[in-house]
């Protein structure tokens, strides 16, 4: 979620601060911005477009094998948008969702900033609360989910965005003092924390082999890594990179892995590429605040960006894993 976004002349003051670019092309135009730093040249140069636009705020983005879901979280609003631009509403209202990703079975997963809850929606049976409450006391706002192939377990976080904020949530009275990141076993019930000690985490994803999990603080510009043990708790909490730059006014958000286990997490330039040790090895820099990504594409080495009103997309050359995926049935 967000704070505030940068203006224009903003972005043009940051990147003649840091020595890049920054344009903004007409939608289905390109722009060369990517910065091939690291032997992998990551960002196909010139492949940078903004495939589609006009929403209030984009967040969510997730490829079912054929198409991208995201969310206009103020619209209340779930679209679809396929390769070729054509877009489409998957469901309304959406309780203002937020993040998304797929179960073991391939139903999406959501999560929900009115209603406080992760929730599962199917065509046939719309949406259903998988889990709204820990320990008697209902979640703030759920942000962002990933769910471990393994065994289906899910992780998420719950920063308070979506209370008392008409334009990111509703008004409740707030139960859960802090702001946690959780571990949920949805065929025990049983809840996991995580940790309680975040200022605002936001973006979460896995490493490869599902043994790391990785969250993102907004508030710091913070990227933490725990060791995750096979019933789901948590060990070795420890800073995984810090993406703060001077004057920077766009914040970390969502993340995702490739199959080399690189980050690609949202961070003040754009997005930033860090390897499995936390060095920096890219930078994708955009000419708008970025939220989130998803890998898509039939060779999973294309990246959707939800950026603001719109919706971005770019070529590389690794290929993506993780849950915003679609698991093949």
């Amino acid at each position: 979620m967000h704070d505030r976004q940068t203006s224009r002349a903003g972005v043009l003051a940051m990147a003649a601060l840091l020595g890049v670019s920054a344009c903004s092309p007409a939608p289905g135009s390109e722009a060369s911005t990517a910065d091939t730093a690291g032997e992998d040249a990551l960002f196909v140069a010139g492949s940078l477009e903004r495939v589609a636009d006009g929403f209030e705020f984009t967040e969510g983005p997730a490829w079912d094998g054929e198409r991208l879901i995201f969310s206009d979280i103020p619209g209340d609003t779930v679209h679809v948008l396929e390769p070729d631009g054509t877009l489409s509403v998957l469901y309304t209202p959406s309780d203002l969702a937020n993040g998304h990703t797929f179960d073991r079975s391939g139903d999406l997963l959501n999560a929900e900033h009115a209603s406080g809850a992760i929730t599962r929606w199917t065509p046939e049976n719309g949406r259903e609360t998988v889990v709204e409450a820990y320990r008697g006391d209902h979640l703030n706002s759920p942000n962002d989910i990933v769910v471990r192939a393994g065994d289906g377990m899910m992780f998420f976080t719950d920063p308070p965005y979506g209370l008392g904020s008409v334009f990111e949530g509703e008004e409740r009275t707030r139960e859960i003092a802090f702001n946690g990141v959780f571990g949920f076993d949805e065929a025990t019930g049983r809840m996991t924390l995580i940790d309680d000690a975040l200022e605002r985490p936001n973006g979460i994803a896995l490493s490869p082999d599902e043994s790391v999990l990785y969250v993102s603080d907004s508030a710091t510009q913070k990227l933490w890594a725990y060791d995750l043990a096979e019933d789901g708790t948590a060990s070795n909490k420890r800073l995984f990179a810090d993406l703060a730059i001077e004057g920077g006014e766009w914040n970390v958000d969502g993340m995702r892995v490739d199959s080399e286990g690189r980050i690609y997490a949202t961070c003040p330039e754009g997005i930033c590429v860090l390897a499995p040790d936390g060095a920096r090895v890219a930078t994708l820099e955009m000419p708008v605040r970025s939220t989130n990504l998803s890998w898509a594409g039939e060779a999973l080495d294309e990246l959707y960006i939800t950026a603001g009103s719109e919706v971005w997309r770019v070529k590389t050359s690794a290929s993506g894993i993780g849950s915003s995926i679609k698991p093949a049935r």
